[in-house]
């Protein structure tokens, strides 16, 4: 298959650079996709990566649930799945903004559309990549869309990472709510999810 995140990804970096006038010299690269999506899905048999452009009605949607604007046009990201179809969770990709740079990012979603785990691919600035310690991304593990997901309410910050640690919590709260809009009604659509019992 081909590696469609691999051109996104490039195509991002070259955006970046073109918006910010100045190379990521600082560049730290910690995962690859592949690398990614063991960690998140190691019992995943196969991983489906796809795209959707939002709609306007949904990204109006995912702004007035999250009280966030929807910065990217869309979603890029990979359904987890067993030999049987089981669905085992979703891989999205996601990025945010550091003080100068941009934080590549994987949020992994379970079913019920809870955080599993979120993983740093790349963090590009000099100051600011203690993001990735192991303990302030636990914070993140079983939150969902009615969580307290803001920094200061849910998550603590990180001294000298104050921007990096506000932007990533923030695009984990839009992936959540995202998750209700685009990403379980997507699956459904698909017969991966069953619908969900009328109250």
């Amino acid at each position: 298959m081909k590696d469609k995140l691999g051109g996104f990804g490039l195509a991002l970096a070259l955006l970046a650079g073109l918006l910010l006038g100045v190379p990521a010299a600082h560049a730290k690269p910690y995962l690859t996709r592949e690398q990614a999506e063991g960690i998140c899905f190691p019992e995943a048999d196969t991983i489906e990566w796809r795209s959707h452009r939002y709609t306007r009605a949904q990204a109006m949607a995912i702004r007035k649930a999250s009280g966030l604007m929807v910065i990217d046009p869309g979603l890029w990201y990979g359904v987890a799945l067993k030999k049987d179809g089981q669905v085992l969770g979703v891989l999205v990709f996601d990025r945010a903004r550091s003080k100068h740079e941009l934080i590549d990012y994987v949020i992994a979603l379970t079913p019920e559309g809870k955080v599993k785990q979120i993983e740093i691919l790349e963090y590009r600035e000099s100051w600011g990549h203690e993001i990735r310690r192991a303990g302030w991304r636990k914070q993140f593990v079983n939150k969902d869309a009615q969580s307290k997901l803001k920094l200061h309410d849910g998550i603590h910050n990180i001294a000298g990472a104050t921007i990096s640690c506000r932007n990533v919590t923030d695009g984990v709260r839009r992936t959540c709510h995202a998750w209700h809009v685009v990403l379980r009604p997507a699956l459904v659509t698909a017969g991966r999810l069953p619908k969900l019992a009328a109250k």
